[in-house]
This record gives C-alpha cells, structure tokens and sequence, in this order.
C-alpha cells in the first residue's frame, strides 16, 4: 500500500497549486465578492428587512407613498404597481441593479454596424458611447427593473435612472405607454407577462416568464394591495 509521502510525490503538482489558489480566495474573499456583486449588478440594501417583516410590507414601508402619488398622477393602478416592484426587487431600497449581458452583447453589434437596432437603439445613438456607457443602457433600474435602453423611447438620459426615486417615476411613465390601455381593462395577465417578456398572456395558458409563478404571484400580490389600500 502506497503511503501518504508517495502519494504526496505523485501528485504534488496538482494539489500544491489548488491549495494555493484556496489560500488566495481566502485572503482577498472579500475583494473578490465585491468584485462579482459589481461584474452582476448587484447592489446591497443599506436597510436590510427587518425579521418578521414580510416582502410586502417591506415594499409598502420603502415605495407605498411614492407610488400612490404616482399611481395618482398618471392613473396608473396602485395594486399593480407595488405588485410589481415587490415582483422585480422584492421592495429592496436601493432596489439593485441587473447586468443584462446578452442585451449587451446586441447592443454591442448595433454600435459595431453587425445589427441595425436593437428595439429604439440606433447605431447613430450608440456610435459615440463607450463599453461602460453601453453596459449601463443594457442594465436594469429601480424598482420596476426598467431596463437602460428604454431612455430612447422615453427621450430620458440614463442619469434619469440613477436613483429609486427617478427610475420609479421613469418607469412608471414606461408601464403607462407601453400597455397602460391593458391595465385600463384590468387585463392584468397580460400586464405582467408584458413586463416581463413584452409579450401579453398566451392564449394557451402557459406563461413565458423565466419564473413561471411570476404572473400568477403578481395578481396574489395585487390583491394584498388592494385590501391594503381600502383601509
């Protein structure tokens, strides 16, 4: 039977430089989270929730009053919109941001001539933007998600998103012209699914959606809104 000292000789080569690279991680583990929470888009709360503080009410506490004037204003359904940011960011303040990498790539090949446009990206609007510029139009805002490149159709900048309370109004304005007249016929299966895929609910019942709870979870949460509101 070989002993450890053989072993140990036989396969130095592999084991030495693996627990090199774990004695690494360890050391700069740190470093390297914050490096990845950055490379993903992924942005902290400052005020973690509560223990005993449901998603709900965590949204409601941290985007209730804005919503309600912006539900007002633009006569957008309350219940609608806190469902949606509790589905999109779970009622996080700051509410985080995503980096869509396959949008950046299409991006990417509009601004290089490979592709024409990618939705209201034009090559004339992309031309002039670096890698950074053109990662923060295909990253995601505020607490409805409203993803970068969508400034064009709303004729915004992307420092128009930089905040929650920004991206929540800007977003809102996108909800309203992109399928506001869905949500006027309380057709809100298909809003969701809109949202999410920018497309309305399938005629065969099966959503689209990348969690297949999202829609089904966002008319559950709108009822909770509802009740909340009438009291």
């Amino acid at each position: 039977m070989k002993s450890l000292k053989d072993w140990i000789g036989k396969y130095w080569k592999i084991v030495l430089p693996f627990i090199l690279a774990l004695t690494v991680a360890f050391y700069f583990r740190y470093d390297i989270a914050e490096y990845t929470r950055k490379v993903l888009g992924i942005v902290l709360p400052e005020n973690p929730k509560p223990m005993g503080v449901s998603t709900l009410e965590w949204c409601e506490q941290n985007y209730g009053e804005q919503i309600r004037e912006i539900s007002a204003e633009m006569e957008l359904p309350y219940d609608y919109l806190m469902a949606l940011a509790v589905l999109e960011c779970s009622g996080e303040k700051p509410s985080g941001q995503r980096f869509e990498r396959h949008v950046f790539n299409e991006l990417m090949k509009v601004k290089e001539g490979k592709r024409k446009k990618y939705e209201m990206a034009t090559r004339d609007k992309l031309e002039s933007l670096d890698e950074e510029e053109i990662r923060a139009l295909a990253t995601s805002w505020g607490p409805f998600q409203l993803m970068g490149y969508k400034v064009f159709e709303l004729d915004i900048s992307i420092e128009d998103l930089d905040n929650d309370e920004d991206a929540c109004y800007q977003g809102a304005r996108w909800i309203k012209k992109q399928y506001g007249r869905y949500l006027k016929k309380n057709k809100w299966k298909d809003a969701f699914h809109i949202h999410n895929t920018g497309k309305r609910f399938p005629l065969s019942g099966k959503p689209q959606t990348h969690d297949p709870y999202y829609v089904a979870d966002g008319v559950r949460y709108m009822k909770y809104f509802g009740q909340r509101k009438s009291q």
